[in-house]
């Protein structure tokens, strides 16, 4: 969320509002063969229940002597995702009910650590599914398990799972340990697989509100992602850093910021440079740069509001940081009346984009002077963070900072000292967070060739249980290459404009000719730009648009 009071850290996120939807196969050969050898019925027969079709698959799985029972049930959840991420919500409920059945069924130190894996994904399923209540019931039974058993499973695709899962669920603060780990087992070590996973978890440091944790991995994120400067991942990278330095060295955040924006305006891509320019304008206002700031912001505000299909919290955010524009500038009813539509466009939505804008408006009486008012709004923004399940380090401890002056300016001895306290256990909690020692000589090794195709088709405006054409092509570009054997898919980068998938392999010459054929007669490719990248340089190839 944006934001609030001079020297905050409050900031937009890589993704807050404008959603990107990244989707990450790591170059490890195990999972490959999984989902090549373990591949789901693509549809459900309506004449065989779900109980007999999961035996018949496991009696399928159980032919597989090659497979760990570890690597049939995340072979499972592999598919079950992929057809979660496609909105092929009847094939993600066969093949996650049937990696829950396979979970049942390992040993029961590896079930302890395999189920709460599989309720993740199906809370996920719910969600999308719109069964909120199912979702929820799901979530806490898997997170119960997890207090209960801390997973400790040694294997790195596991261990991506799981944080993937949890950052969908919006537990950032869980994710971090299982990207740590990811980031230190020996099977992952392709430089890219590394600065994905680096700029993740940077991301879950980031959102959680310990910055200074988040700089490190960022940092040598961006620094590998910038040698393919057509993967789109950088954009996203560059932003987050840009929100984890703000604070401390705005310079280079502001240079971060810049970068990502002209990296998608270069593309055309206008909605998709709407988080930088926001932080743009959040930077300039707390420098008292302040026509500038509100120019940037109205101009993120428009792009928004003329993009259908946009997420309401784009905008809640969006009027959030107006208004703390508008209350550094001292002009306080324009400041309440941006965060007061922020507040009635949240208010059904709830989220860190309500805390914020909650403790937003607090400020605003705080900085008129009026304490009492304040103090409630202030702790009207505590108690809803509370609610989260990864709230703010950083901007909870800002706003008790605040409710404490308050409160010392009013007397009110008894409420003081509950704030104090409230103080103490988020500093507590902060310092508890260790920083990590990382071994990154993976960054070090020679980069793969890459082949980059961007096709003209995004989020914007696109049903949550619409089919995929994306995820389909992916498939069968995938399928290409493996028959080929010249290269595989490293994954896909959807904006609201348009889907990067991305492959990888020894030689981008190979890779583009096996898929060329695909690409040149497939309708959705139509105006695709392809980006071959070889180490000694690179070309593009933009597909011809077809007349109507």
């Amino acid at each position: 969320m944006g934001e609030r009071g001079a020297g905050s850290s409050r900031c937009v996120g890589a993704a807050a509002g404008v959603r990107n939807d990244t989707v990450f196969y790591p170059r490890h050969t195990p999972i490959r063969c999984l989902r090549r050898d373990y591949k789901p019925d693509n549809e459900c027969n309506r004449d065989v229940t779900p109980t007999i079709q999961i035996a018949l698959r496991m009696e399928r799985m159980g032919a597989c002597s090659n497979l760990s029972p570890v690597e049939k049930c995340l072979a499972a959840i592999v598919h079950g995702v992929d057809a979660l991420q496609a909105s092929n919500f009847t094939l993600a409920e066969g093949a996650l009910r049937l990696g829950l059945a396979l979970a049942k069924a390992a040993p029961e130190e590896q079930a302890r650590n395999l189920e709460p894996l599989v309720l993740l994904n199906l809370s996920r399923l719910r969600q999308k599914q719109d069964r909120e209540q199912e979702a929820r019931q799901l979530h806490e039974q898997a997170n119960a398990r997890l207090e209960q058993n801390a997973p400790s499973l040694p294997n790195a695709i596991f261990n991506v799972l799981m944080a993937a899962v949890l950052m969908d669920l919006r537990e950032y603060r869980r994710a971090i340990p299982f990207w740590e780990q990811a980031i230190q087992l020996d099977d992952l070590k392709d430089p890219i697989d590394m600065a994905h996973m680096l700029s993740k978890v940077g991301e879950c440091y980031n959102r959680t509100g310990l910055k200074d944790h988040a700089a490190i991995p960022l940092r040598a994120s961006v620094k590998t992602f910038r040698k393919h400067p057509e993967d789109p991942r950088l954009s996203a990278a560059l932003t987050t850093l840009g929100n984890a330095l703000r604070k401390s060295t705005p310079a280079e955040a502001e240079s971060c910021y810049r970068e990502a924006a002209d990296w998608h305006v270069a593309r055309g891509q206008f909605l998709s440079a709407t988080p930088a320019w926001g932080n743009i304008g959040i930077l300039c206002s707390e420098q008292g740069r302040y026509a500038e700031a509100l120019e940037y912001l109205e101009k993120v505000r428009k792009i928004r509001e003329h993009s259908p299909g946009i997420p309401t919290p784009a905008i809640a955010i969006t009027l959030n940081n107006i208004a703390n524009c508008y209350r550094r500038i001292g002009k306080f009813a324009e400041a309440f009346t941006a965060v007061s539509r922020a507040i009635d466009l949240l208010q059904d939505k709830g989220g860190a984009e309500l805390a914020s804008a909650y403790g937003t408006r607090g400020l605003i009486f705080l900085d008129q002077g009026n304490d009492s008012e304040a103090v409630e709004w202030l702790r009207r923004a505590y108690e809803h963070h509370q609610t989260l399940a990864s709230p703010n380090f950083d901007t909870i401890a800002e706003d008790v900072n605040r409710e404490i002056a308050a409160l010392q300016r009013l007397g009110r001895a008894d409420e003081l000292k509950d704030a104090e306290a409230r103080l103490a256990s988020v500093q507590t909690a902060m310092k508890a967070v260790p920083m990590v020692s990382r071994d990154l000589s993976a960054l070090d090794a020679p980069l793969q060739c890459a082949v980059f195709v961007e096709v003209n088709v995004g989020s914007r405006g696109r049903r949550p249980d619409a089919e995929r054409e994306d995820v389909q092509l992916e498939r069968r570009l995938t399928e290409i290459l493996e028959a080929k054997d010249v290269g595989w898919c490293g994954g896909r980068f959807t904006t609201p404009e348009s889907t990067t998938l991305i492959f990888y392999g020894s030689d981008a010459e190979s890779l583009f000719q096996a898929l060329e054929p695909t690409l040149t007669s497939e309708p959705m490719c139509a105006g695709a730009r392809i980006t071959i990248w070889q180490h000694d340089g690179q070309r593009e190839v933009i597909v011809p648009s077809r007349l109507t």
